[in-house]
């Protein structure tokens, strides 16, 4: 039997709303939720406890133990959560600390998840410190928030932390508290620090009642990523959270009687320090799931999912984007029939879904896929992904090869992370659905780059219950980013399609999304490259679909012609010959991205490959204005062939 199913309304992703403003809402909800369906469930704390209520046998958290998940129980995390929470509490009483921010530092384990429920559940906040940033951002946070107890995975990062602590740096550091089972065997003289098994007595020592959040108390502050300037910290609350974890909830169990429980499994991978990563925690939870936590080793990751069959996994794009390759690289290797059958069978999947059928039990599922449904374990119900744009060969191969279909939600921290959701069996691309059943969805005129929402498109704007409470002790950019009648504005450019799903089309401002995640400022990438002696002017620009960045480049031809692999080739060929060759332009690569690094660009920020021109952008060629900024869209336009011929020339994405 064919696995298809319709949309709630043929054909549409959302209604508008009558008014001026043009708003629109989700077509799977009469108006828009506030929060859990069961209406009891109030803050994250009451997730926890409501499922450990229900089933406190059944199993929660599971980590890699000899290449197997071992599971404690939902009873187990509540103990332990208490126990945690009551350490902290005598801790801060021993400080007499008043800020009820706590700090947790590294990757993902049963006892990083049973703190952060034991920082929610005593109506705390929990401050991620992702364990992948530079340990200078880190202290900014740490500053900012002015911390004064933070766990750490291990005695490693604890003593990156006591290293950076010196004078005004760190000065609020009390006590470190390590989650592993390592002992403490160093001390310095201004912080504690604690091994787990000593911050568990002295919790069982304090023992004391839940201090119970309500739905305002903020429960996360996650801290955007971005490459420039610091962090922002975004303050969500309980009750924010629980709405963005609903609209999901009731997208998939009440809109289309998908049924998740005690039998399912999500594989987290991802870290805590993103806001997407507590949504689908928070949810597999609420319906009484496990969570089987990734080890941290990049290289058994597919084995780990493979070996546990979870039923539910979260990837950003660059991971569907590495399995999309790693499959195709094993095929690669396969004999000439072997390599035939799979391409036909991707022809036909592909058709199916361009004619709108999505199933599972074809032929070519059962034969040709079935390796690479086994390969994540043969279970999945969903995959989930967002944080970025999925190409659409990667995302038609992910919507049929592993025997699930794949939900994109598209949002910001500021709403957590799903504002918009793709219908669970959607088949058309080149959209991001349409508003989560929590969300109403406008978008705004930005007269600048000549949107006009009366032709439907504008900036994205949401409203409602999942939206963040502000920004840490920044009311100025809270008040620039959600406005008086409670619209977050941000940033984006999108358009209605005509079935009512939205299309993100361009940034308001210069700042763009590659497709891992990462947000990049051309302008003041370019501000740094245009300091080489070697150019005269740089276009840096992006695809939000790779993973990195390209560059049109006008060289300076006196020192160009300095360059030694230009020495050689000069008065045998012409300049703009000479230009063309890729020895010439990996030396000016070379030069550009040495001359950037040492100017502070990272690594995510540098050029991976350049076209070289002599032919300058000027007023009168249109290519830049008045006062010499670059005309962005018309360089991207005037310079298409090139552009896409440079992103062509390299394989990764």
């Amino acid at each position: 039997m064919a696995e298809k199913k319709t949309l709630a309304h043929p054909e549409q992703f959302s209604r508008l709303i009558d008014g001026p403003e043009r708003i629109r809402e989700s077509v799977q909800v009469s108006k828009p939720i506030t929060g859990c369906p069961d209406g009891i469930t109030k803050t994250v704390w009451d997730v926890l406890t409501r499922s450990a209520q229900m089933n406190p046998n059944a199993p929660l958290f599971g980590e890699n133990v000899n290449g197997k998940h071992v599971f404690t129980t939902y009873q187990d995390a509540v103990n332990e959560a208490t126990i945690i929470g009551s350490g902290i509490i005598a801790t801060m009483n021993k400080w007499n600390s008043t800020n009820k921010l706590i700090g947790i530092a590294g990757v993902h384990s049963r006892n990083y998840m049973h703190a952060v429920h034991g920082i929610s559940g005593y109506g705390l906040t929990v401050v991620p410190l992702y364990h992948q940033s530079k340990l200078e951002i880190l202290c900014d946070i740490i500053d900012n928030c002015k911390l004064e107890i933070i766990f750490c995975e291990n005695i490693s990062r604890a003593k990156g932390f006591l290293s950076a602590k010196s004078g005004d740096r760190l000065r609020s550091l009390k006590t470190l508290i390590i989650l592993n089972q390592e002992t403490t065997d160093f001390s310095q003289q201004d912080t504690e620090i604690l091994s787990f098994e000593e911050f568990h007595l002295l919790g069982q020592k304090n023992k004391m009642n839940p201090i119970k959040p309500s739905p305002e108390t903020i429960y996360v502050i996650c801290h955007t990523s971005g490459t420039t300037g610091r962090p922002k910290g975004v303050e969500m609350s309980h009750g924010s959270l629980l709405a963005a974890v609903s609209g999901i909830f009731t997208s998939w169990t009440i809109a289309y009687k998908w049924h998740f429980g005690q039998e399912d499994t999500y594989f987290s991978f991802l870290s805590l320090a993103h806001i997407y990563e507590h949504l689908m925690q928070t949810l597999t939870i609420y319906f009484g799931g496990r969570v089987g936590i990734y080890d941290g080793n990049t290289a058994t990751l597919i084995p780990q999912i493979g070996k546990l069959q979870p039923t539910i996994v979260s990837l950003v794009p660059r991971l569907l984007n590495k399995l999309y390759e790693a499959v195709h690289n094993g095929v690669a290797k396969k004999g000439f029939i072997s390599r035939k059958i799979f391409e036909f069978a991707k022809k036909t999947k592909a058709r199916q879904l361009q004619s709108g059928v999505l199933r599972y039990d074809t032929f070519f599922d059962k034969i040709v896929f079935k390796k690479m449904q086994l390969l994540l374990g043969g279970k999945l119900k969903v995959l989930t992904t967002g944080g970025a744009p999925v190409t659409k060969e990667v995302k038609t191969f992910t919507r049929y090869a592993y025997g699930c279909p794949l939900v994109e939600g598209y949002g910001q921290t500021e709403c957590g992370a799903a504002g918009t959701l793709t219908l669970p069996w959607d088949t058309t691309y080149g959209n991001v659905g349409g508003p989560s059943p929590w969300s109403q969805v406008k978008l705004v005129d930005v007269p600048e780059k000549n949107y006009w929402s009366q032709n439907d498109e504008g900036e994205v704007c949401f409203r409602g219950a999942a939206l963040m409470s502000g920004y840490y002790q920044d009311p100025e950019l809270t008040a620039k980013t959600i406005d008086s009648e409670g619209w977050l504005h941000t940033g984006d450019i999108g358009r209605w399609l005509p079935t009512g799903a939205l299309q993100i089309i361009d940034r308001k401002n210069e700042m763009f999304k590659l497709c891992q995640g990462d947000f990049v400022s051309p302008i003041q990438i370019e501000a740094i490259y245009d300091n080489s002696p070697l150019i005269t002017q740089i276009f840096v620009t992006g695809n939000t679909e790779r993973s990195f960045l390209v560059g049109i480049v006008v060289v300076d031809l006196a020192r160009f012609k300095q360059l030694p692999v230009v020495k050689a080739l000069e008065g045998k060929e012409e300049i703009e010959t000479i230009m063309e060759k890729e020895e010439v332009r990996n030396s000016v690569l070379a030069e550009l991205n040495k001359f950037a690094k040492e100017n502070g660009l990272q690594t995510i920020e540098l050029i991976r490959n350049v076209y070289l021109t002599s032919q300058e952008f000027s007023e009168e060629n249109g290519l830049v204005t008045s006062t010499l900024k670059n005309r962005r869209k018309l360089l991207e336009d005037y310079f298409a062939p090139q552009i896409a011929r440079m992103y062509k020339e390299i394989d990764t994405l």
